[in-house]
């Protein structure tokens, strides 16, 4: 992403300039299904994907997002690189489509859904150099192909980074650019709160705000008059209200392994995996021991760093709740011994892998139960 895409989207080049760097705006509906093909209802939740994972893109099957189709992909050189951020960044973004989506029925992941699920798909990651932050391949009136794929540029931003992801997806969906600085479709990122507003805006061609008729009027002209557009209304037509998140995660503590035992001075984590549907998501992250709350905290990872803890038993539950009070725990136990204590050696392993246990008598004693267990009973 070169220097001038990236303030053309902030909308701070002069004019002549803007109109230079920028490519058209104005974009074509989508064909239309082929007949029979399978229509998503309106009113029905969908998902956006946001893949940051990169892909190899696919041409002649259009733009269908469960086989990384896009008639888009030669302007890539048929592939787009993964995004580099880290985990924060990542879900730093993820966390800012989800609050501006978190009315509708619209459930963002960056796992990709299953095969039998329509979704968009926004490929977040490097596109090589272009010219603009993000592209779709078409306006979509009324979402009637419900897995398509678009591009945004990968900004570390998640206010910069979150807007193209939604425009772009938006445009999939069939909303078109507006002239408002304060609605996702403004063709700039502007210093205002961007949002799906629910206010009738003039649609615009281009980022000289030059006004159109609009593509999709049969959807626009439910709610406002022609040539205005309402990207609230317009996407809880599509996808209804909000879903309850009703499916809880799963928790499984990885490290220390449950029986552990520890000398002082130990340092060690105490760490887990969460698998959720909607992952990754901040939790309500609480640490007990025997019941004694130790730690709370929001986070999206479990990890703990327990630094030389007083000694004794151990018997610690984590639990998490996401932002809908699903809940997920596990437990562990472990000893931590004081200082100086000798551990017993672990078990030997044999060459084809069977433990052999240590005796834990003299061999004295061993065969002197050996020998009890041998020897004959008398007859009565």
């Amino acid at each position: 992403m070169s220097a001038a895409a990236a303030l053309l989207l902030l909308g701070l080049l002069p004019a002549a300039q803007a109109n230079a760097a920028a490519t058209t705006l104005a974009l074509q509906p989508a064909p239309p299904p082929p007949p029979g093909a399978r229509a998503r209802a309106l009113g029905q939740p969908t998902y956006l994907y946001i893949n940051f994972d990169g892909a190899v893109l696919r041409t002649g099957c259009g733009n269908d997002a469960h086989r990384n189709c896009s008639t888009l992909a030669d302007l890539f050189a048929g592939y787009v690189g993964p995004y580099t951020g880290d985990v924060t960044q990542r879900l730093g973004i993820l966390q800012a489509v989800t609050k501006d989506l978190a009315e509708f029925g619209v459930r963002v992941v960056t796992r990709r859904p299953p095969p039998d699920t329509d979704y968009a798909m926004v490929l977040y990651g490097d596109l090589g150099p272009q010219t603009f932050a993000g592209i779709a391949p078409y306006v979509d009136c009324g979402d009637l192909w419900p897995s398509d794929t678009s591009f945004a540029s990968p900004y570390d931003s998640s206010n910069l980074g979150s807007t193209v992801i939604l425009q772009e997806a938006a445009h999939t969906w069939g909303l078109e650019h507006v002239d408002a600085p304060f609605d996702n479709l403004h063709p700039f990122k502007t210093a205002s709160v961007q949002d799906f507003t629910d206010e009738c805006h003039p649609i615009v061609a281009n980022t000289d705000l030059e006004t159109i008729g609009g593509a999709c009027n049969q959807i626009h002209e439910l709610f406002c008059d022609p040539g205005y557009q309402n990207s609230y209304r317009e996407l809880l037509h599509l996808f209804g209200p909000s879903v309850p998140d009703l499916v809880a995660p799963t928790l499984e503590i990885l490290s220390p392994e449950d029986g552990a035992a520890f000398v002082l001075p130990a340092t060690f984590n105490l760490q887990a995996e969460i698998d959720d549907d909607l992952y990754p998501q901040i939790y309500t992250v609480t640490l007990t021991d025997h019941g004694q709350l130790l730690a709370e905290r929001s986070d999206a990872v479990v990890d703990f760093q327990l630094k030389d803890p007083p000694p004794g038993d151990y018997d610690m539950v984590v639990r998490i709740a996401d932002k809908s009070g699903n809940i997920a725990e596990d437990r562990v136990r472990f000893t931590v011994h004081p200082e100086g204590t000798q551990l017993p050696d672990p078990p030997e392993e044999d060459p084809q892998g069977c433990q052999l246990a240590a005796p834990s008598r003299r061999p004295a004693e061993l065969a002197f139960v050996l020998l009890l267990l041998l020897r004959p009973r008398r007859r009565p």
